[in-house]
């Protein structure tokens, strides 16, 4: 796809790929001290794997580097998403919002935030499509009782008649927020640029105890 010098283009660059480098360094070390304390085959496979895992990622990161693939562009025809494994452009009349937020991914003993940049579309219900993560799945209704009884029902995909169209995390890669606003107002005026709510939304101590208060008035 081509762009022209009105477009706000943004590229892969090296930086996540010296982070996952690292990342890997790290592991082999610590496969190799794992090895030779425990050996055994379902140790050494299960090593094995994440340690292809690691480098298969590496090697996908310094490709996308070389090449220098567009991972996000703002231009005439609408928002051109993409990372190296899906790419999509959505067109402006599908975009009502364009939103900055983060996302929160729980690890075993500890969780990583990413800075993200997507699209909002009308809908009432979140639509699970290629390329997005976690922040545009659909949440289970027991999920939704929460916010609900917390009196948040804007936190609720849908609840003010938006969704979350397409996404991606900056994960090696930033936005300029100001030239990305200024692209987004020249072909798309209308189009408002805000900061969305963050995945997973944090609701106060108040509003936790005013959900469980209300949760146990519903199941007495």
């Amino acid at each position: 796809m081509a762009f022209t010098r009105d477009d706000y283009v943004v590229r892969a660059g090296w930086r996540s790929f010296w982070l996952v480098l690292l990342a890997v360094l790290g592991w082999t070390a610590l496969t190799v001290g794992v090895w030779l304390a425990h050996r055994g085959i379902a140790t050494d496979v299960a090593l094995l794997v994440f340690e292809v895992i690691f480098i298969a990622e590496c090697v996908r990161r310094a490709r996308l580097a070389t090449q220098r693939k567009v991972v996000l562009a703002v231009h005439s025809r609408g928002i051109f998403f993409g990372d190296g494994g899906s790419q999509e452009t959505v067109p402006w009349s599908r975009i009502c919002a364009v939103e900055f937020f983060r996302e929160r991914v729980a690890r075993v003993k500890s969780h990583t935030i990413y800075h993200c940049v997507g699209v909002r579309s009308l809908g009432t219900r979140q639509v699970q499509r290629p390329g997005n993560g976690h922040a545009a799945q659909p949440v289970p209704d027991r999920s939704i009782l929460w916010p609900l009884n917390a009196g948040r029902p804007d936190l609720i995909p849908g609840g003010d008649g938006t969704v979350r169209h397409a996404y991606r995390r900056m994960d090696g890669w930033r936005v300029n927020q100001v030239r990305l606003t200024r692209a987004v107002h020249r072909y798309a005026p209308a189009v408002p640029v805000i900061n969305g709510p963050d995945y997973t939304a944090p609701l106060s101590w108040g509003e936790v105890f005013q959900a469980k208060r209300a949760w146990r008035s519903f199941s007495r």
